[in-house]
């Protein structure tokens, strides 16, 4: 088939190119004058001598170039089309059929994304707009040590970290971990102002921590709902990155994942994992949304898993894998009730039932002869488990009618109680099992 329509399309160019035949020398003056006229030749070089033959071989080279240049078309066609619908934004627009199909039809077409615009609720001006609405209310804490000197008391500077305005009235929530051990702390405003911040409350099993300062006119955060988060949306951490030279930094990133179990020494954390970049001197500061919103209070940056880790929980001992990009927030949903609790109260109260303890895994159980469960260590005095009779040595294998694996499986349990209600607890106690009622109390009792 191609062999034929080869054949053809030679023919074809050989009938009817006027390249392609020489006409008679007697003929030439009756040629039209237009074609009589020679063209103009470059004089400067010598002008090449051409034949045209017609033969099989001067067509199949003009049938060659003829295809090249046809592929070249399609190529270019091709690569500006390419270069057309790549980075570019969406528009909608109409247009009208032929005369014989006159309805109207809507179509997507591509525009490319004007790097120019000056729309101020464009894409491009998203992240300054954000930043505009949200950094005047994130503030540096600056945390010094006193010592004594004689009769004057000296300060030595600590540390220093962010936090976010959250009332008009000066409360301030940032990480626990920020102002741990800090005999004073400064907050400074990115408009140059400056206070002396009270301490309301902290909460180390949270690692979060409130504070209060005195001025007047001060600029709010709005708070988000977390719980809608998804990952892949706009994450914007703000904050003051190694103090006081690089004030008001923004970087910008994802929200890379959700609800990632750590562990802590409190036990389990459920963090929000981004990508933008934290450093030290973030932890406290705002984890944005595409809405100006606090979603997260930036606690933990991953950094390597090993002893060089910037890890305020401790959460990845003992492990030495280099990673990148793996930043965490705690929720603002899980904060917010424990913000309340500390500006109502200055504590969190949960309920507890007294006890120190570690998980029996299987293997330990297999090892020393012991039921898989939780092994307490010590009962503290006064509380709801040294009155119900657990003693050091007990291991605990059902609450609440649930089997107990591990701590985390205790503390869920607990967890899902408030002060003052009693549950069930099955012990076993060498070799003996029984089941005592633990009244919950308060861990406000116990600080």
């Amino acid at each position: 088939m191609s062999m034929d329509y080869e054949r053809d399309f030679e023919n074809n160019i050989e009938k009817k190119d006027p390249e392609s035949m020489v006409p008679p020398q007697e003929n030439l003056e009756d040629m039209p004058q237009e074609m009589s006229e020679k063209p103009s030749v470059d004089t400067a070089s010598p002008a090449p001598k051409v034949e045209f033959r017609n033969n099989k071989k001067s067509i199949g080279r003009m049938v060659k170039r003829f295809r090249r240049k046809l592929i070249a078309s399609f190529v270019a066609v091709a690569l500006i089309a390419a270069i057309i619908g790549g980075g570019v934004t969406g528009a909608v627009m109409k247009y009208y059929g032929t005369q014989n199909d006159a309805s109207t039809q809507v179509v997507t077409r591509y525009l490319p994304l004007d790097a120019t615009s000056s729309d101020e609720s464009g894409i491009l001006n998203l992240i300054p707009n954000i930043y505009k609405i949200v950094s005047p209310a994130v503030v540096e804490i600056d945390t010094s040590t006193a010592y004594r000197s004689g009769y004057r008391t000296e300060y030595v500077p600590k540390g220093s970290g962010s936090g976010f305005i959250i009332s008009t009235d000066g409360y301030i929530v940032t990480n626990n971990h920020v102002i741990e051990g800090a005999s004073k702390i400064t907050v400074k405003l990115l408009d140059g102002r400056s206070a002396d911040a009270k301490l309301i409350g902290k909460d180390p099993r949270t690692d979060l921590a409130v504070l209060k300062i005195n001025l007047p006119n001060l600029p709010v955060v709005k708070l988000g709902d977390s719980s809608k988060l998804q990952p892949g949306e706009l994450a914007i951490a703000i904050g003051n990155p190694l103090g006081d030279s690089f004030a008001g930094t923004v970087t910008a990133g994802i929200i890379s994942g959700l609800n990632r179990n750590l562990q802590s020494d409190y036990g389990p954390v459920k963090l929000i994992q981004t990508d933008a970049a934290i450093n030290p001197g973030n932890s406290g500061g705002p984890l944005v949304n595409s809405k100006a919103e606090v979603i997260g209070i930036t606690s933990v940056k991953l950094t390597s898993i090993g002893p060089s880790i910037q890890d305020p929980f401790g959460l990845f001992q003992g492990q030495s894998t280099p990673v990148e990009g793996m930043g965490f927030a705690i929720p603002i949903n899980e904060a917010k009730p424990i913000i309340e609790q500390l500006i109502k109260h200055g504590y969190v109260e949960r309920p507890m039932m007294g006890i120190g303890a570690q998980t029996i895994t299987p293997q330990d159980a297999a090892q020393y002869n012991l039921p898989v469960g939780v092994y307490v260590v010590q009962v503290q005095p006064g509380s709801g488990a040294e009155k119900a009779g657990i003693q050091p040595g007990d291991v605990i294998i059902k609450a609440d009618g649930k089997q107990i694996k591990s701590f985390e499986d205790l503390q869920s349990v607990i967890n899902s109680h408030k002060v003052g209600d009693v549950i069930n607890v099955t012990i076993w106690r060498n070799g003996r099992t029984f089941t005592v009622s633990v009244e919950l109390q308060s861990s406000a009792n116990f600080q």
